[in-house]
């Protein structure tokens, strides 16, 4: 039994970049062996091991055979006799395919090496085609790798393509397109990503748009690490906000902020404001209820506008104004209260307009 460490550990580390995973394969053994060492299996079609001392995945070297469409119509082969080459031949990319010994030696027999010398993602092998998320996994890799200079060789933007054509893209799960996309927003530079399935038609086989506005995603980058706040900038502005976000499978925090932040944004290009407007805003966005992610979308906003409006408005002490106002104890009646409560906000922005 062989162990080697493999994957991003290996990639990154020869970039001199941190991380913070490391994953290995055991080449020589069986499941059973490794239970039998005290490793803990965590999947059943394919056998996953936790290390019994670090919790580091073990997984056993496999080959692959497509089955039928998808992304998980394949059946994997864990014999004890699958060779470490054969094992790699089946990743992705090349700078993915290196192993390192427990000697520090790299096993690289697809040249990934030389790769992270020319600053190419180049496809391992045929097999490519057979794995529609490599589409997503390519353009995470081309944004996170990005600053270091790398880019997408010809050929592998080729297999790119037919795997686009053949439509297999639409037998991903949205939690798979998710995954690879939020792995792309916390990279330094998540607008290749969206660029890169944009240009290669995958965009419109995931969302009912074919082009999404990177511009006020790439003005936040440089100062917003918030994957949350990256999301809103990108898709806020768009017309088919709900309908990008539903597509993508966001979380729910997501697509509040981002809904938020479309209203405001609308509201910052109105020619002038009055007590009234504001008031609205805050009924569309709960304000009273959800002040917290008022404020972070409002802040979100400022990335997204060319033009603001001729008032500069303090919103933190806006919100606190209307927030401030409490219902009358001498009412009873629920309506009554209601009533109550919007002409006291609304006199209270009001004169807070007029001392600006």
């Amino acid at each position: 039994m062989k162990v080697y460490l493999v994957g991003g550990a290996v990639r990154d580390s020869l970039l001199n970049m941190p991380f913070y995973e490391k994953d290995w394969v055991v080449v020589g053994a069986t499941k059973e062996e490794l239970i039998a060492k005290g490793y803990k299996q965590v999947g059943k079609d394919f056998p996953v091991f936790l290390h019994p001392e670090t919790k580091e995945e073990y997984a056993l070297a496999r080959k692959e055979r497509k089955t039928g469409t998808g992304h998980k119509a394949f059946s994997f082969e864990f014999d004890k006799n699958v060779s470490l080459t054969e094992d790699l031949e089946r990743r992705d990319i090349t700078i993915n395919a290196i192993a390192q010994d427990n000697e520090g030696n790299f096993i690289d027999p697809f040249k990934g090496q030389e790769d992270l010398k020319n600053k190419t993602i180049r496809r391992v092998s045929d097999a490519f085609k057979e794995d529609p998320l490599r589409v997503l996994r390519v353009a995470r890799f081309a944004a996170k790798l990005n600053g270091h200079g790398f880019k997408v060789d010809e050929d592998t933007m080729i297999e790119i393509q037919k795997i686009v054509t053949s439509g297999e893209l639409t037998t991903l799960s949205r939690e798979r397109i998710w995954m690879e996309t939020y792995k792309a927003l916390i990279t330094d530079n998540p607008e290749v990503y969206f660029k890169l399935i944009e240009e290669c038609g995958a965009l419109s086989q995931i969302c009912p748009v074919s082009q999404l506005d990177t511009t006020y995603l790439s003005k936040a980058i440089k100062t917003q690490r918030d994957p949350n706040a990256r999301w809103a900038c990108l898709v806020a502005s768009n017309t088919s906000l709900e309908d990008i976000n539903n597509s993508f499978n966001v979380p729910k925090e997501y697509k509040e902020i981002s809904e938020v932040c479309r209203l405001i944004i609308a509201f910052k290009k109105l020619d002038s404001v009055n007590a009234k407007d504001i008031i609205e805003l805050a009924d569309k966005t709960d304000i009273y209820r959800k002040e917290d992610r008022f404020l972070k979308a409002e802040k979100i906003s400022n990335f997204c506008i060319d033009i603001n409006s001729g008032q500069k408005l303090d919103w933190d002490k806006i919100v606190k104004l209307i927030n401030d106002i409490k219902a009358s104890s001498d009412l009873k009646e629920g309506k009554l209260i209601a009533k109550k409560l919007k002409e006291d906000r609304l006199n209270a922005i009001q004169l807070y307009l007029s001392e600006s």
